[in-house]
This record gives C-alpha cells, structure tokens and sequence, in this order.
C-alpha cells in the first residue's frame, strides 16, 4: 500500500499493538512469523498527505526492544524506504517517514534502539555510496536530495555524511566520541539479527 488510505493505516497500527501486547505477555512463546506478515504488508504504507506513516505509528517516540528491532529489520526485508520523505497532511512540508533524530538520540541509553539505528546505517551505505562518490568528484548535490540527507542525517554513517555534506555532518552527529553505544560496530546486523532470530525461534 502506497497511496491515502487512512483507515488501511488504523488497521495495520491496530494489529501492531495487539501483536505488541501478546509479545509483551509472554516474550518467550511469542510466534513471529505474524509481525513478520505485518511488516510485508505495511512495508511502504507511508500514509501520504494524510497522516503520519505506519512506521512513525510503531517506532517513534517508544522505548524500543527486541518486537521493535524485528519489526524494522522485517520492514527492510520487505523494502520499506526509510530515507523517504512524506507529506503528512494536505499542504504540510514532507518529513522523514520514522524520527532519525530521535531514534539517534534514543541510542545513547537503549542498545535496541542502537542496533535499529546500525541496520539503518547499513541501508544507508548501499544507498548514498554512490552519492558520496559523486560529491567527491565534485558534482553538486541537487536541492531535492540536500533536504534528503539533511532531514535524515543522523541514520546516515558519518563517513559518508563528511563526503556528502560536510556542513550537516557536526550538526546531526555532534561530538561522536560522546555516544555512549557505537551503532555501527557494537551490534549485530540487521541480517545477523534476522539470522540469530531465527536460530533462536527454532532451535
């Protein structure tokens, strides 16, 4: 689902937590494989022009752990875009579909949400290599892709975000000396997590 469907939406977020609930009441017996359907089906429900997406529903602004880290590494699986921007609502400026800034922020305390910003990152260099290529051969980055890669900084690894644009650089990643989890080397993949999963599921 790609186009307005706010009640499609209600849905998809209302299933979200039902399964987050049954999760919650008991982590251990919990049968993934319906989150995982979920995340197929949700994947690129960005909710334009009416409302916030799926996505921003499920993952912002909580306090993240494993149900949340399955449910995004599921996401990318199915190809959700989390460097897209979206209009949410009618006339609104476009905004990132999930809070980068947030999400960063949340990694300084919360290993679940570093590792969902490290699965990020990993997005990020397949996509935007080619961009930092270009940049370094000095090609001008279009206005269009600027406000991209400005309003998703804080996913975007910092290496590449020097050779992209280095103004936006100190600005969305600060002193990273100071980040008390490194998303980018302390944890798992978000292949290797899906793959850890699994053996956990059914070994």
């Amino acid at each position: 689902m790609s186009r307005n469907d706010p009640d499609e939406i209600n849905r998809l977020i209302g299933e979200f937590v039902d399964l987050q609930e049954a999760w919650e009441r008991e982590p251990a017996a919990f049968d993934w494989a319906p989150l995982r359907a979920l995340a197929r089906r949700g994947a690129h429900a960005y909710n334009e022009d009416a409302g916030p997406s799926f996505h921003a529903l499920a993952i912002d602004a909580v306090a993240h752990g494993e149900f949340h880290e399955r449910f995004l590494a599921y996401s990318l699986e199915a190809d959700f875009d989390p460097f897209k921007l979206a209009r949410p609502g009618s006339g609104a400026a476009a905004i990132p579909v999930i809070d980068h800034a947030a999400l960063a922020e949340a990694t300084l305390a919360n290993p679940s949400s570093a590792r969902m910003r490290a699965a990020l990152m990993e997005v990020a260099r397949t996509r935007f290599t080619p961009l930092a290529r270009d940049a370094q051969g000095g090609r001008h980055l279009p206005h269009d892709m600027f406000d991209l890669i400005e309003a998703c900084a804080e996913s975007i690894p910092l290496d590449l975000l020097e050779q992209i644009a280095p103004e936006l650089a100190k600005e969305h990643h600060g002193d990273v000396k100071r980040q008390s989890v490194d998303p980018t080397e302390a944890y798992l993949s978000s292949a290797e997590f899906l793959l850890d999963a699994n053996i956990r599921t059914h070994g």
